[in-house]
């Protein structure tokens, strides 16, 4: 197993940074509680690891808004699922966009609905872009101190990690729980 730890550092080390980037843009709340785990374990630096995960958070709200904007008819075509949700928010995008910009990484399912819908019912896009950023920057501080505690009570759980399967099985543990409960909160959200 030492060996596998010796091959997966380097990986880690040398790579991590794109991961934490590209997770980012696409599901930002294992990974920014991954990044702090990797970051209390010494795989990735706290001060290189923050600003990497919100430029990556706000690259793919980005995305997500000009997308919105751009492609109104055939994202709705497209994804129909998102239409219902995005056809619920239409009022809210004018009387709390500004909350909605700020907030969509701190809701379930707001970092891809939110920017979207923002995009598509023509939300300014500088104001977008302005508390779009200082959400982002909450969120990751707090998501990166979560995963960095979180591997501070792995530690005190499983004594010194040394051994990757612990490591391993720590984050399989974080992620299914992440996504659990995501999962029970769209079927509670469904089923009212």
């Amino acid at each position: 197993m030492d060996h596998m730890i010796q091959e997966i550092s380097p990986f880690v080390s040398h790579y991590g940074l794109w991961i934490v980037f590209f997770g980012m843009m696409i599901e930002g709340t294992t990974m920014i509680l991954i990044s702090g785990i990797l970051c209390y374990l010494g795989f990735l630096s706290v001060t290189e690891t923050m600003p990497v995960a919100i430029f990556g958070a706000i690259v793919g709200d980005q995305f997500w808004y000009f997308l919105g904007k751009t492609y109104t008819r055939k994202v709705l075509e497209r994804f129909p699922s998102f239409r219902q949700s995005i056809e619920k928010l239409s009022n809210d995008v004018k009387k709390k966009g500004n909350l909605m910009a700020f907030g969509s990484r701190f809701v379930y399912s707001g970092a891809i609905i939110f920017p979207l819908a923002l995009g598509v019912y023509g939300y300014p896009h500088k104001k977008f872009t302005l508390f779009d950023v200082i959400g982002v920057t909450l969120w990751a501080a707090v998501g990166v101190s979560i995963g960095y505690f979180l591997g501070t009570g792995a530690e005190q759980l499983f004594g010194e990690i040394k051994k990757i399967e612990y490591l391993l099985l720590f984050i399989a543990f974080v992620a299914i729980s992440v996504w659990g409960a995501q999962r029970y909160m769209k079927f509670k959200k469904e089923n009212r």
